[in-house]
């Protein structure tokens, strides 16, 4: 960890502007919806008088799965906000963009929720438990250095934007406040993910070397928020076999636009590290569109299977 110390320093100081920069392009285009005004109370009814029942919303596991990991991510918002001030100086913009990022980020948790409950596609008390043992466990992502948080929060951010955008396609036509919401939501992180994006290629231009190391630690390292949701590999497992998200879109949706974007093939002035680490990122692009077409082999072989 010594060894990121310093270059981690330096690019906290030379960011500062292109941090500014950014937090100020994201508050000159806000988005300011309200929770309360997306959802139909009318349509409520008394869990007491009216208890739950998986008819009262027909849909398949997996999108109830994803409806459920989703919201929990959002609801553990606080650790991860903790973690990103662990890696902000008292002084730096970053603490600043970081609580209106928290702010934004807390109303997606309240939206979903109340529209959970109204529509009631998922189990409350399966929701409330789960969210109790999350809360509870605290485990989150943790990088080691300012370098490798914004690397991280870059593919996190556009994955969990993906997420959503595909949880609403999968809704029925007929739930307009749910397409609605997660479309909002969705909308949101499309805004943080631009951030994060934006930042990382700034980093690119300060220190490429220190940076492409790190996006490469967390491509090889990369896991959804989420870990700690009790049954979580039972809910992925769910979530990719309906198409919503799994490493399919981790690799089409995510890492290869913005490894694009980042034009990291075209970078120049590496050291030798930062080489290595290069040849070893685009291996792991490799091994993971391989696994992305045994995957779709087996599926196609399961689908042309006599019943």
């Amino acid at each position: 960890m010594e060894s990121h110390d310093v270059p981690d320093r330096e690019i906290l100081f030379d960011i500062r502007a292109d941090v500014e920069r950014l937090f100020n392009r994201h508050m000159d285009a806000p988005r300011l919806w309200y929770p309360h005004e997306q959802i139909p109370w009318g349509e409520g009814e008394d869990f007491q008088t009216s208890p739950w029942s998986p008819d009262q919303y027909v849909t398949s596991e997996g999108v109830r799965s994803s409806i459920y990991v989703n919201l929990l991510t959002e609801d553990n918002l606080p650790y991860y906000t903790t973690t990103i001030l662990g890696h902000a100086p008292k002084d730096h913009p970053i603490r600043e963009w970081s609580y209106q990022w928290t702010a934004e980020e807390n109303r997606h948790a309240m939206v979903m929720r109340d529209w959970v409950n109204i529509s009631r596609c998922i189990d409350p008390v399966v929701l409330e438990d789960g969210r109790r043992i999350q809360m509870t466990s605290g485990e989150y992502p943790e990088p080691e250095t300012f370098s490798d948080l914004i690397s991280y929060v870059a593919f996190q951010e556009r994955a969990t934007q993906i997420a959503h955008r595909n949880t609403a396609s999968k809704l029925p036509k007929e739930d307009r406040v749910g397409r609605n919401v997660l479309g909002l939501v969705a909308g949101d992180e499309t805004k943080h993910y631009m951030f994060y994006r934006d930042l990382v290629g700034a980093a690119l231009l300060i220190d490429p070397s220190t940076i492409v190391q790190s996006l490469e630690r967390q491509i090889e390292r990369f896991a959804m928020p989420g870990t700690g949701i009790p049954r979580f590999t039972r809910h992925a497992v769910r979530i990719a076999r309906e198409g919503i998200y799994g490493l399919q879109q981790f690799l089409e949706d995510v890492v290869e636009p913005m490894v694009d974007s980042w034009k990291i093939s075209a970078l120049e002035g590496l050291n030798g590290e930062a080489e290595k680490a290069r040849e070893r990122l685009f291996a792991s692009l490799d091994t993971l569109r391989a696994s992305v077409a045994r995957a779709a082999e087996r599926a196609a072989g399961v689908a042309g299977a006599p019943a």
